[in-house]
Order: C-alpha cells, then sequence, then structure tokens
C-alpha cells in the first residue's frame, strides 16, 4: 500500500468552478439584455404618446390660426381632426375662455390626445407674459385611462 494519495475530482472541482463562472457571466449579460429592451419598450411608448399629442397640438393649430375656432368672443362649437367631428368644450372665466376638446382614439375606446385652449380678450395673457393664446396638447400612448403602463407626454404653445 502506497501512502501516496492521487489528486482525485481536482478536475471536477475546476469544472463547476468554470460552470459557476460563466453561468454567472451569462445571467448578468442576460439581465443587461432584458434591462436594455425595457428601455427600448418604454421609449417607444413614450414617442407614441409624444406624436399623439404633437397630432393634436397640429390639429388644434390650425383650427386656431385658420379658422379662429377658440375666438374669445365667437369660438366654434366644433372641429375635424382626422375626419372625426369632436365637440368644444367652453368657459369662460373673467378675461380667458376656456375650450377643450378630446381626441379618440382609432378603436372608438379611450381617448389618444387632449386639447385645452385659453383665448384672452387682450387685457389679460395667459402665460403671465406677453401671449393671448396658449393651447395644451396632451398625448396618451394607450387608450385605457387605467392600465398602469399609460405615458402621457404633452406640448404647449404660447402666441
Amino acid at each position: 500500500m502506497s501512502m501516496h494519495t492521487q489528486p482525485r475530482g481536482f478536475t471536477l472541482l475546476i469544472a463547476v468552478v468554470l460552470t459557476s463562472v460563466l453561468l454567472s457571466v451569462g445571467l448578468a449579460l442576460l439581465d443587461i439584455a432584458l434591462k436594455q429592451v425595457t428601455l427600448s419598450s418604454t421609449s417607444r411608448q413614450s414617442q407614441y404618446a409624444f406624436y399623439a399629442a404633437d397630432s393634436a397640438m397640429e390639429c388644434a393649430l390650425y383650427w386656431d390660426q385658420q379658422q379662429n375656432a377658440f375666438s374669445y368672443t365667437s369660438p366654434l362649437t366644433t372641429v375635424r381632426c382626422g375626419a372625426i367631428d369632436m365637440a368644444l368644450t367652453t368657459s369662460v372665466s373673467g378675461a380667458t375662455r376656456t375650450t377643450s376638446f378630446t381626441l379618440p382614439c382609432p378603436d372608438g375606446t379611450g381617448v389618444s390626445a387632449t386639447i385645452t385652449a385659453y383665448k384672452t380678450n387682450g387685457s389679460v395673457t395667459c402665460n403671465a407674459g406677453t401671449a393671448t393664446s396658449c393651447i395644451y396638447a396632451s398625448g396618451y400612448n394607450v387608450c385605457s385611462a387605467t392600465d398602469p403602463r399609460r405615458i402621457e407626454r404633452g406640448l404647449k404653445v404660447f402666441y
């Protein structure tokens, strides 16, 4: 009998350690990739919301500047955006008329954007500056107001 022992199992230990290291690196890369996919998706959804706000703002600017739809003295009752007629809701408080409308989602459920326009009679401003017309547009990436992943983006124009 020999007193000298062979290093048995050493190769198995090295294989287990290397496999563990490679697994850890792989899981770390997977985690980074999943975060990048989430960021990319959020960015895309944010763009949808921004484009909805931009479309609504362009429609509102057309109707205000070309048709005087939000006039302080005689506003229109409807506007047409994207082949859809929308009713205007108006109210007057002091020297400012507030007009608002919503753009429905293409599928008919929910709202894709909202517009609020403020017009003054010229004696006051609507932005604590020199503007007598202020238009705010909010766009949404999804139609459901209760969706926890709903993103809102807004634009404002003063003139």
